[in-house]
């Protein structure tokens, strides 16, 4: 047995109880948002659950970046959006199999290391976009629907900053959710709740393939999607992956863990659930709870399976307004803090940098599309700089 496989059977030992506790805590912390997501792209959040169950149960055995949290994210969704509403369930199911398998052919061929080239000035601002789609994606979820709609709002967001300062424990979203959940039940105002969106049907998957795998404008659709979706999913997760890689004093291969989220998105494609990619805050909660190997996220994907089938009828009575302000308050931390540093250094160059790419990317409402139309534009630029500093 060489060396290599004898440290990932190591990443499974060590405090299995720990562990295992703070693997029921993540899949706690990640409940939430995983319902949010699914309103994001449009799906049932009985799929957003399943998608999310799955996809930690089969990362933990594939991934390379231990402790790291992968799921359906807000990047992926907003993807998902529009292809979801156009062409439905299906469509989805196949694009994220493509992304999938895109992901592994990025994987195999160290394309990765592309993304050392991005431009920081086009990081932030795809970092920046995101939030701003996140954020405004929820509006329709709190206003014009009554009054009582915004007391829940207001509340669940001084819920979330008060937990958020005082509980450390419990997820400050769960907190508001739970507390909220029970009052609007026991007061039965006329506010919006997730059934009446979306009907919670749970049912044990079975794997098969897509549906929309035997018509070919379905296939030339859901593969550009997928495309789109995998490279957003490259981004974020790299990205991720480096923030662990500081907080553990550890080091991952990024290669690696996109061919490992690339077999996990093609698995849950299978079972008919749509992708995701890695989530910062989930992330650095794993490891701050105290986790330190696999069993962690192999617990989280576990629980939150069983979950949608305990749970199902009481997240049908989650006022959707508590859903909305805890995306808003995801969408807010999205925003990179070192926006404002980094203007400062060249008002002109960076700010121009980040402020085209948020404006390519909310036209043409496409995460990738920025990144890739400002970094080509960028390396054109320098490259005629210096062309024309070798002809003066």
């Amino acid at each position: 047995m060489n060396v290599r496989h004898v440290n990932y059977i190591n990443q499974w030992y060590g405090a299995l109880v720990t562990n295992m506790l703070t693997g029921i805590l993540l899949a706690l912390a990640l409940l939430p948002g995983a319902i949010a997501f699914s309103f994001i792209a449009g799906v049932s959040p009985t799929i957003g659950l399943l998608s999310t169950g799955l996809m930690m149960l089969v990362i933990s055995i594939t991934g390379n970046r231990t402790l790291m949290v992968s799921a359906p994210s807000s990047g992926v969704s907003l993807v998902v959006a529009p292809l979801m509403a156009s062409h439905g369930m299906s469509a989805v199911i196949l694009a994220t199999l493509f992304m999938g398998m895109i992901q592994i052919i990025i994987g195999i061929c160290r394309t990765n290391k592309l993304l050392d080239y991005i431009p920081t000035g086009v990081v932030i601002g795809f970092m920046n976009a995101l939030g701003v789609l996140l954020f405004t994606s929820q509006l329709k979820n709190i206003f014009n629907i009554s009054n009582a709609t915004y007391v829940i709002a207001v509340a669940s967001f001084l819920i979330i900053w008060i937990a958020q300062r005082y509980i450390k424990l419990v997820p400050a979203p769960l907190i508001a959710i739970i507390i909220l959940t029970i009052c609007a039940w026991m007061i039965k105002q006329d506010i919006l709740y997730v059934h009446h969106l979306a009907p919670i049907h749970t049912h044990i998957p079975t794997l098969s393939l897509p549906n929309a795998l035997y018509d070919m404008d379905t296939i030339a659709i859901s593969l550009l999607y997928g495309l789109t979706m995998a490279i957003v999913a490259v981004v974020q997760t790299t990205l991720t992956a480096r923030m662990m890689d500081e907080v553990t004093s550890t080091k991952s291969n990024k290669n690696k863990e996109t061919i490992g989220q690339g077999i996990a998105n093609a698995i849950v494609a299978l079972f008919g659930g749509y992708g995701g990619s890695a989530l910062v805050g989930q992330s650095r909660f794993n490891t701050t709870m105290g986790a330190t190997t696999r069993v962690s996220t192999m617990v989280t994907g576990a629980f939150l399976l069983i979950s949608l089938f305990v749970f199902g009828d009481i997240i049908g009575q989650i006022p959707m307004a508590v859903l909305a302000t805890v995306l808003i308050t995801i969408s807010l931390n999205t925003f990179d803090r070192r926006t404002i540093s980094f203007i400062k250094l060249s008002p002109f160059t960076n700010g121009g940098m980040v402020i085209v790419t948020m404006i390519i990317i909310l036209i043409t409402n496409n995460l990738a599309a920025g990144v890739v139309i400002v970094s080509v534009i960028y390396y054109l630029i320098q490259g005629f700089k210096k062309k024309k500093g070798r002809d003066m």
